[in-house]
């Protein structure tokens, strides 16, 4: 078959697919030649096969995909080996210019308005020519406009009214490139764009052709936010619009330069556009034609989610999606049939800039992407209780998460006296530059922007909290580089320059430059609540990993997070209500809300790593650190004290919480005396005393005791001493009042839902004491209490797994069974209680917390 015969579009005859042919009946005039095979030869493999490089029969479905359960399709081009001859390149050059017009461009457009000479004449003309002879052969997504759209919605006539992200241009870029790229953008989300059913497929592939309102505001850089470099007029979030290779054309015509896309992920020049990006599966198929599942561009009740449903098509309904928000926006503790995510532990955004009808908060795909994966690994939802359907879509979501992180991932590029460049081992050699450059700071440095931080936080919390929790290390070192490289740490830095506006281009201050808009201040706090979600984790996971913190409190020039009542209604709060505020975190319990509660015990927290960490080197370690430790238990003090003032004024106390249950004679006698039960409010506020207490019960613990299991039971140095030291007699008396307090937690909140994820290593830590206590019964005789304290960890563990499995807890419940077990059988000495407590010390020792061990981290 000569090049001339083959067909001008990427269609394909199903019944020419199905019928192999061979490489004999191919090349008859070759003859007996070297290269003849002495098989048959499929002619072309479905795209599943040719993307995963297997054999394919080439019928349709194919045997693999039969087999596997795969959509067998044929979509992607067909190409041949060679240059292509001139006179075919021109004439089919030609066929696709006469058949795309401007005149018919324009009528694609939702205002009507024909687009700029420049786009027409340079963008379009030199698309790559598949996508030319393909473009209207595409079938509409939906297959019609959406009822009540006018089609008049442009990117300059829906600002958000809830805060935007910085603008990702540079603040001396020409207008008339701020005009172009608008251009180039005319619908509002994606979903409307994947609407259109004659828009061509080249402008949904090029990276330029499409993005959000969100990143095209008429002004260079908004109000109040950092000012950051563009590199390129089409920077953007990437959506099904970008991240595809085959643009060089395009790309090159409208940058005005020899600039060419670089894959987001490396692939075989041969796949096609139409397959998935990188490995199997990682990007859902754009086109829908011979797709076994309905599109789920409608159906959804939250606008959004629009960014991220064109990529959903295949993996779930966009009402699942809209589901899966809903889990994301509950509150934890509120609902047992309807559980808040363990790894969302705040929101971080307003729930109004989320749920807002016309104009929510524009969101990157990747980060609707990471939250859609975290909320479907523990949601309660119908369409993820089939069989084998959880781990089908978690895994699609976890794909399509890290997918488009990557894409945005800054480690791709390095810096050269050039510009940006990409950092790969072996750059293709048609791809010498990428046409999607990421922001860069004043020190041309490449950056991301607070999704993508955002993005990885999520990333990072629920690996984490997974089997393999050693794995997050990765995206935990890309997290806080990229945290310090937008300068989050110093969102509210004290410049001392004379000036007004500062004039050091290095400074992040913005002195002289604030703006007091909503957009601006919503803008601000989402950065600061963002660094101290990431500054309360990095504590968190110094204690789980056994590590050093990696953004101790000398970085810190931020302003303490807004109450979350006032940043729920910061539309409605005067500015007065907003100056009051101290630079650092606070250490001491002010309210119900996560950073209200959790952030002052991780600032403490902080303090006791240092602390441990320093005892633990080789040449201060023997340096005293008593006046330290005394300033550590002034602030334990002041914060009981804190948490003490916040139950008076919620009209509880700590040691009563009990009482709030009425008693069982009160229900059996109809006593109208019982008290009554407590409200949504009074709830929380009962759940936050009693887990807060717990905490800073363990906070005593970690301060004067030891951390590690098995140096705790074989008293090893450097501290052979500490059995009879007050140190340890004030670790014992917190640890039985840390069990006390589990107690109270299981009898208020007995599924343990409110925080999973933060609970178990706590929980840990206060349980090694009694581990201890428990240990040297046989030897001191038996103690109820201490028995008594331990079943209650014990019953802890065992809930702790059901709600979120964890497998250190597992295995710490049977060491600590084990070892109740062996006391109640009199611990005769013999070989069978021998050999049970080497399994115990085979247990233990997999989570250490010696010197250059790593905790939880297998």
């Amino acid at each position: 078959m000569s090049l001339e015969d083959e067909p001008p579009t990427m269609e394909v005859d199903r019944d020419q697919q199905a019928s192999p042919r061979s490489d004999g009946d191919q090349n008859e005039h070759v003859g007996h030649s070297e290269h003849a095979r002495p098989r048959k030869r499929t002619r072309r493999a479905c795209d599943k096969c040719s993307a995963s490089r297997t054999r394919c029969n080439g019928e349709c479905p194919c045997r693999r995909c039969e087999d596997y359960g795969y959509i067998c399709r044929y979509n992607r081009e067909i190409k041949k080996r060679g240059r292509v001859p001139t006179a075919l390149a021109t004439g089919v050059r030609s066929e696709g210019s006469s058949h795309r017009s401007t005149s018919q461009l324009a009528e694609d457009l939702p205002n009507g308005n024909s687009p700029s000479p420049a786009i027409t004449s340079s963008n379009i003309s030199a698309q790559p020519d598949y996508a030319q002879r393909r473009d209207t052969r595409l079938p509409s997504i939906n297959g019609h406009q959406p009822a009540g759209d006018n089609g008049n919605r442009t990117i300059r006539n829906s600002q958000p009214i809830y805060h935007p992200e910085p603008q990702l241009h540079e603040a001396g870029q020409p207008p008339s490139s701020q005009q172009h790229a608008a251009l180039t953008r005319p619908m509002s989300s994606p979903v409307e764009y994947a609407a259109h059913g004659q828009l061509p497929i080249s402008s949904i592939l090029d990276s330029s052709a499409e993005q959000s309102h969100y990143f095209h505001q008429p002004q260079a850089t908004p109000p109040g936010m950092p000012a950051v470099s563009g590199s390129e007029p089409s920077i953007g979030y990437p959506s099904p619009s970008n991240g595809f290779p085959n643009h060089h054309h395009a790309a090159t015509a409208l940058h005005g330069r020899g600039s060419f896309a670089v894959p987001m992920v490396h692939r075989d020049a041969r796949s096609s556009f139409s397959g998935s990006i990188g490995r199997e599966g990682f990007l859902p198929d754009l086109q829908p034609m011979d797709s076994q599942f309905k599109p789920p561009l409608t159906g959804c009740k939250y606008k959004f989610l629009d960014p991220i449903l064109p990529y959903l098509r295949d993996i779930i309904p966009a009402s699942v999606a809209a589901d899966l928000l809903d889990v994301y926006l509950t509150e934890p503790g509120s609902s047992l049939f309807r559980c808040a995510s363990p790894y969302i532990l705040t929101r971080v955004f307003r729930k109004k800039s989320i749920i807002h009808e016309t104009h929510p908060r524009p969101t990157s795909p990747a980060l609707l992407a990471a939250i859609l994966w975290c909320t479907a690994q523990t949601a309660d939802i119908v369409h993820l209780h089939v069989p084998g359907s959880r781990s089908r879509v978690v895994c699609a979501l976890y794909e399509l998460a890290t997918s488009l992180i990557s894409e945005r991932d800054p480690d791709r590029w390095r810096r050269s006296h050039t510009g940006l460049r990409a950092e790969t081992d072996q750059l293709p050699s048609h791809f010498p530059f990428s046409s999607a450059l990421p922001n860069t700071t004043a020190t041309n440095e490449p950056v991301g922007v607070i999704d993508d931080v955002l993005t990885l936080v999520l990333l990072s919390i629920a690996v984490s909290g997974g089997d393999f929790k050693s794995d997050c290390f990765k995206w935990w070192s890309k997290l806080t580089r990229l945290t310090i490289s937008l300068k989050l740490n110093r969102e509210d830095e004290r410049c001392l320059a004379t000036v007004s506006p500062c004039v050091n281009p290095l400074c992040s201050c913005r002195k002289g430059q604030e703006d007091e808009s909503l957009a601006a201040i919503e803008a601000r706090e989402e950065r600061r609540r963002v660094f101290w979600l990431i500054y309360c984790l990095d504590r968190h996971l110094a204690l789980s990993f056994n590590t050093v913190l990696d953004i101790p409190d000398s970085y810190c020039e931020v302003y303490a997070p807004l109450p979350e009542e006032t940043w729920e209604n910061l539309d409605s709060v005067p500015l007065s209500d907003l100056e009051h505020r101290t630079i650092g975190p606070p250490t001491t319990i002010s309210g119900t809300g996560f950073f209200e509660y959790f952030l002052p015990l991780m600032a403490i927290l902080g303090d006791i790593i240092e602390v441990h960490h320093r005892r633990q080197h080789p040449r201060l370690g023997h340096l005293d650190d008593s006046s330290a430790v005394a300033s550590i238990t002034s602030l334990l003090s002041q914060c009981e004290q804190s948490l003490s003032l916040l139950a008076r004024e919620a009209d509880a106390s700590t040691p009563g919480l009990s009482s709030i249950a009425p008693s069982i004679q009160n229900l059996m006698n109809d006593n109208p005396s019982a008290p009554a039960p407590p409200t949504k409010s009074n709830t929380r506020t009962l759940l936050v005393l009693s887990y807060s207490t717990l905490i800073l019960h363990v906070l005593h613990v970690l301060l004067h005791g030891k951390w590690d299991a098995i140096s705790m039971l074989d008293n090893h140095p450097p501290d052979p001493d500490w059995i009879t030291s007050p140190r340890f007699h004030a670790c014992a008396s917190h640890a039985i009042s840390a069990s006390t307090a589990v107690s109270s937690i299981l009898h208020l909140d007995p599924e343990l839902t409110f925080m999973p994820y933060l609970f178990g290593i706590y929980l840990l830590h206060g349980s090694f004491i009694l581990l201890l206590f428990a240990d040297r019964m046989p030897q001191l005789g038996s103690n109820e209490g201490v028995e008594r304290a331990c079943e209650t960890i014990i019953r802890a563990h065992e809930v702790c797994v059901v709600t979120l499995t964890t497998e250190f807890q597992k295995n710490f419940r049977k060491v600590l069974r084990s070892t109740l077990y062996s006391v109640r059988d009199g611990g005769d000495g013999g070989a069978r209680e021998w050999e049970e407590r080497k399994a115990r010390r085979r247990a233990l020792s997999l989570y250490r917390w010696t010197p250059g061990a790593r905790g939880l981290a297998l």
